[in-house]
């Protein structure tokens, strides 16, 4: 709601700030060749430009970072979940039990948190604490060289780590300070070509609103990144899914042995 607004005021600004320069601000030819078409407009393209880039990339470098998390901690559950068959059954059961019970937490309760409110569930650390809980107790493999327990404690680790770098990324968003410039900057670039045009040049006033067009689309744009899990690039829980649909599919293969 708080995005909309901003964008519709950008939008008022825009036309606003276009009509006023056609009727009570234009710029005579005297400056609009020398300080504001020479020094001023082309320095609030430039900002304008630099901050609309620097915006999508760091949009779409959180929205990759958040992806390639999420692929991360769907395959630290995976190899936790195959290391506990090397378990006496009693207790490789327990630690796949607590497993499946944190991803469904992650895609129940973490994911809508995520989108809506940038933040992390509490029942997914609860889910986490039981998991940390089951392994801890995991015994000494039958060979008696302990490497399948600190095999499961080292996937234990990656899935924490992956939920501290998913609660880090679900706050993430452009900076406040850079879509600032970026509006600011939009605005000039969108008004100051009304403002130069001599009165009864229609094509000049088309190709304006043309141009004001555009730019207002990539403040759109800037608006609509959100952070890596809601808007335009939003990373969904469908690793998380799959994790656990394959994880009841080898539920039933290890059942049938």
């Amino acid at each position: 709601m708080m995005s909309f607004l901003l964008v519709l005021a950008v939008l008022v600004a825009m036309v606003g700030g276009a009509v006023l320069a056609t009727r009570r601000f234009g710029v005579s030819d005297e400056f609009s060749g020398g300080a504001v078409g020479v020094v001023i407009a082309p320095c609030a393209l430039a900002l304008y430009l630099v901050a609309a880039a620097m915006g999508v990339v760091i949009g779409w470098e959180d929205f990759k970072a958040a992806e390639d998390g999420t692929v991360s901690e769907a395959g630290a559950a995976q190899s936790l979940y195959w290391s506990t068959t090397a378990f006496p059954d009693a207790e490789g059961e327990a630690v796949r039990s607590e497993l499946r019970a944190y991803l469904t937490t992650v895609v129940e309760e973490d994911w809508p948190l995520m989108e809506h409110e940038g933040v992390l569930s509490p029942e997914g650390d609860d889910a986490l604490a039981d998991l940390a809980a089951s392994v801890r107790g995991l015994s000494v493999s039958d060979t008696g060289d302990g490497l399948d327990r600190l095999t499961a404690r080292q996937e234990l680790t990656n899935l924490s780590d992956a939920r501290i770098e998913r609660a880090d990324a679900a706050g993430d968003t452009v900076p406040p300070v850079l879509l600032a410039i970026a509006v600011v900057s939009a605005v000039a670039v969108a008004v100051l070509p009304f403002a130069m045009i001599k009165r009864g040049a229609t094509v000049a006033y088309f190709w304006g609103w043309i141009n004001l067009a555009f730019v207002f689309g990539t403040i759109v744009l800037l608006f609509s990144l959100g952070t890596p899990y809601n808007d335009v690039l939003a990373n969904d829980a469908g690793g998380m899914e799959d994790t656990l649909a394959a994880f009841e599919r080898a539920d039933q293969a290890l059942d049938a042995r």
